[in-house]
């Protein structure tokens, strides 16, 4: 009898899993179709998956799959990083081991989610470069393998060291503001040392301030000397803080609240559309679509860029630019890599390109977008991008723009900002227009001119 009730037991405990899984199974389907589709919160019930071998099949096959959007991607590491350790995480871990060669959107998750089993796989990654740095034909892969390591506070000094020589001016704009950005994870006096030389530099000068900030909780502005002097009176105790990133971000807006404005005078640089132009390189994608006839819009535009221009001229020969336009088509001002400096001979070049500019043609946001994805920023070094438009896509939907956005600028470490000429909104929509998703998305400045 008892052998009987036993094994009955048995059988009803097997049954109660197999539901469960098949649960699971369901559960795990219905995630991946609706993420798929470009839902984000149907990642949610992922949290709660950790130990399941299914969820992180399931989390493999939306990161490989190239139909999934990089949003998408970014929130799935997001939600595998609180992953505690689990069947999940050895999924990931053994197919990470087995691929060494995966393609940048796997690098990217695995990069954003502390899987300390991958941590010697991206080191790796950087001692393995051959030749100078400058000379790297995958710049953002390098850059990839930074981030990944600046999850680990624990990292040592030679991990440090190679971090902080990417960080050299003569590198890739990528490769720079991704060890800027690691290096405010890393918990070492190295860190601090290889930062403060970068402080007031016009491309990855941000980055730098926020990881000093994260290390420390403390701000001095971008005074490098009261930095150092802070650094020199605590010794060998340094109070480390490790804030997250975001905490920077509140600091930023209390201290903008707080600051008077007679306390922050306009900073005497090239501006467009009110917009203060800065960094090394800068990219504008504009658009010169037949809507940009209304009330002159393309007057106007030419005349801002004609200004433009000429305040460039007062600028570093060092500085570096494009000009791209979308409208019948989409076209480039410097035919090669679409990025020249900022010489005399590009100058007028430039000029010419400008006063050419005619309005005509739809507004190909999404081929503007592939065109500098593909054609611009992988050698263009670029770290600032302005784009401009009066209206919607009229070459694929709002979502799949602010993908293609938000993919470069976590692919390139770009901050993208965006002017609105009399932006068309979506009928009946209460989202924020697009292009002010655009610009928050992606670390920008949203403006709309009067």
């Amino acid at each position: 009898m008892h052998r009987h009730l036993a094994s009955l037991a048995l059988l009803l405990l097997a049954v109660t899993g197999l539901r469960a899984a098949e649960d699971v199974g369901v559960v795990v389907k219905g995630i991946v179709k609706n993420a798929r589709a470009g839902h984000q919160e149907a990642l949610a019930p992922l949290k709660d998956l950790h130990a399941q071998k299914l969820a992180g099949e399931a989390v493999l096959s939306l990161v490989g799959d190239r139909r999934t959007g990089i949003g998408i991607k970014l929130r799935l590491a997001e939600i595998v990083a609180d992953w505690p350790e689990g069947e999940g995480r050895a999924v990931l871990a053994d197919w990470l081991a087995k691929h060494p060669a995966c393609d940048d959107d796997a690098l990217l998750f695995f990069s954003g989610i502390r899987l300390r089993d991958a941590r010697t796989f991206f080191w790796n990654i950087l001692t393995q470069i051959k030749g100078p740095l400058t000379s790297v034909k995958q710049p953002e892969r390098i850059a990839i393998a930074a981030l990944a390591l600046g999850n680990f506070q624990d990292n040592p000094e030679v991990v440090v060291a190679r971090v902080a020589e990417l960080l050299a001016p003569a590198n890739a704009h990528v490769m720079r503001a991704c060890a800027a950005e690691a290096l405010g994870g890393i918990r070492s006096p190295l860190a601090l040392q290889a930062l403060l030389p970068h402080l007031n530099d016009d491309a990855i000068g941000d980055a730098v301030h926020c990881s000093l900030f994260q290390l420390t909780g403390q701000d001095f502005a971008n005074d490098p000397d009261k930095w150092k002097a802070w650094i020199v009176a605590q010794g060998t105790n340094i109070p480390w803080k490790m804030l997250p990133r975001s905490d920077y971000a509140e600091f930023l807006k209390l201290q903008k609240l707080l600051k008077p404005l007679d306390d922050d005078p306009a900073m005497n640089m090239a501006s467009f559309y009110g917009l203060e132009i800065r960094g090394k390189g800068a990219l504008f994608i504009l658009d010169v679509s037949g809507s940009m006839t209304r009330d002159d819009r393309i007057g106007k535009l030419k005349a801002q860029m004609s200004n433009l221009l000429t305040a460039l001229q007062n600028k570093s020969t060092k500085l570096r630019y494009g000009i791209t336009t979308f409208g019948a088509n989409v076209d480039s001002c410097f035919s090669a890599r679409g990025m020249a400096l900022n010489d005399e001979k590009n100058h007028k070049q430039a000029v010419q390109f400008v006063d050419r500019i005619v309005a005509g043609g739809g507004t190909p946001m999404c081929e503007a977008f592939n065109h500098a994805l593909t054609r611009i920023l992988p050698e263009g070094s670029i770290d600032s991008l302005y784009f401009l438009s009066d209206g919607q896509p009229t070459d694929g939907s709002p979502a799949q723009v602010l993908d293609l956005a938000q993919r470069i600028h976590t692919q390139f470490k770009v901050r993208i900002s965006t002017i609105s000429i009399g932006e068309e909104t979506v009928p009946g929509s209460t989202e924020p227009s697009l292009l002010s998703q655009i610009a928050k998305t992606c670390e920008g400045t949203f403006t709309v001119p009067p």
